[in-house]
């Protein structure tokens, strides 16, 4: 019976998981179909300069379609927690609904970030400090967004963020909120902890090319592994000493 219960309970949720991984999947595609698409132009500036409205539209697409790929898969651990109380607590209604709405907060949460990532990004660009591919073309830009990503993984902000991603069962019991709506503001309030937890490490995209996909991939799994690993285990204090190292060597150019 136990083993049949467990069957009924992965088949009920496989279309959530399943809707998951084709988000995240179509979201990568999109950003390595955009990054050839942006490698492949021969003279970068080839084409007329596009209005600022232009310019600040596709960059927020830009930035939430990544915040889509890099963070939706961090918010596994999450989910199953709201899926498995959604389930003994819902009353009607769809699981399946619930999750997609929880998600979509999950995301909104991500968009507003992406908002002032488009702006910064830009802002940057129009002032020649960024290159066609979205990287960082000053060695004093590029020290201050590591430095400052370095020392953010030893702030209380984080630490506390952090906590709240780790241990999403306490989130839940606090916060909790019936029905598809209440399921959209859990999703957005705990995205603004992830936000918070992970806003510097997005940050450092702009040194190394914000359509970096390998900088992507590996920024998004240790963001993963940082919200899933024991919270004696020091890995957002070794990824802000190895940030700061970096931070200070580039710094050293300045003067050098």
């Amino acid at each position: 019976m136990e083993a049949k219960r467990d069957v009924i309970a992965w088949r009920g949720r496989a279309p959530i998981w399943l809707g998951l991984a084709a988000i995240a999947g179509l979201s990568w595609a999109y950003l390595a179909r955009m990054q050839a698409g942006m490698s492949a132009m021969t003279p970068p500036m080839a084409v007329p300069a596009p209005s600022l409205t232009s310019q600040l539209a596709t960059a927020f697409a830009m930035w939430t379609i990544m915040m889509i790929a890099m963070m939706v898969p961090t918010s596994v651990q999450s989910l199953s927690v709201f899926t498995a109380m959604s389930a003994k607590r819902r009353r009607g209604g769809s699981l399946t609904a619930a999750s997609a709405f929880f998600v979509l907060g999950y995301i909104a949460a991500w968009a507003g970030y992406s908002v002032l990532a488009a702006a910064v990004q830009v802002g940057l660009s129009r002032a020649a400090f960024l290159t066609p591919m979205l990287q960082s073309a000053s060695i004093a830009l590029s020290a201050l967004i590591l430095l400052g990503a370095g020392l953010f993984q030893f702030s209380t902000l984080k630490e506390a963020c952090l906590t709240k991603c780790r241990t999403p069962l306490a989130f839940f019991l606090a916060e909790w909120r019936d029905g598809n709506s209440g399921a959209f503001v859990m999703g957005m309030r705990h995205g603004g902890y992830c936000v918070g937890c992970c806003w510097a490490l997005m940050a450092v995209m702009l040194v190394v090319g914000a359509m970096n996909l390998l900088w992507m991939a590996a920024l998004a799994v240790f963001m993963l592994a940082e919200k899933l690993a024991p919270a004696n285990w020091p890995l957002s204090r070794v990824a802000g000493v190895a940030f700061l190292m970096w931070g200070a060597f580039v710094a050293a150019d300045l003067f050098g």
